[in-house]
């Protein structure tokens, strides 16, 4: 699987790098920026992979800490969607709103890795000038993080193997993916002590809702 996960965009960049070579004139400069573009999206590709497997090595072997800390949850949040908006496709917008305090404690690396994988995930399976939605709620002691899609939905039949390692639905089978995603999600929710639910409808898009205690520490605790 590792194998064939890489030799897509390393076979992308081969062939762009191979086809810059060809444009020399001034003239050519969209055609260079559209294969560096297609460098650059196939060398996030496999640095996204190899993340994957790295994660999932670093699981097994019960190597991966947490380190709470509180933080700003909106700051955080559209940091994130500042980065990802590169990967939008045409026409496609995320839609961000919060509710309550902004302050949460977890953490930050692993909720990051989390939501970076959902809004990719959210992204990837949308179509074009369709909108992404996520919705943040600090009440209390816990906080509550939602991401919805409009996208291709996940078939009714699949549901339930959805956080299992290298598992992939029946209606993405011609999208790149390892099938590990989600599962790292799973698992770095757990670490968190949080719970993790979905909704999804074929065609019609899904719905994934987290919730992790976040109690604010004081320095008289």
């Amino acid at each position: 699987m590792a194998s064939h996960e890489f030799r897509t965009p390393l076979s992308t960049i081969l062939s762009s790098i191979s086809l810059l070579s060809k444009y020399s004139t001034t003239e050519d400069q969209p055609k260079r920026d559209k294969h560096i573009d297609r460098i650059k999206s196939s060398v996030k590709s496999l640095t996204d992979i190899l993340n994957e497997f790295l994660s999932l090595g670093r699981i097994e072997e019960g190597k991966v800490e947490v380190n709470p800390d509180s933080f700003d949850l909106i700051q955080f949040i559209s940091n994130i969607i500042y980065e990802m908006n590169v990967l939008l496709k045409p026409g496609q917008h995320i839609q961000y709103t919060h509710v309550g305090s902004p302050i949460t404690y977890s953490d930050s690396n692993l909720l990051k890795h989390v939501v970076i994988n959902l809004l990719s995930n959210a992204i990837k399976f949308s179509p074009e000038n369709s909108t992404i939605t996520i919705e943040s709620e600090i009440k209390n002691d816990n906080t509550q993080l939602k991401f919805s899609d409009k996208g291709i939905g996940i078939p009714t039949i699949d549901q339930v193997h959805l956080f299992e390692r290298f598992f992939r639905a029946t209606n993405v089978a011609n999208i790149q993916g390892t099938g590990l995603g989600l599962h790292i999600v799973g698992r770095y929710i757990d670490l968190l002590n949080g719970t993790i639910q979905y909704t999804s409808e074929l065609e019609n898009g899904s719905t994934f809702t987290i919730n992790y205690p976040s109690k604010i520490k004081t320095r008289f605790e």
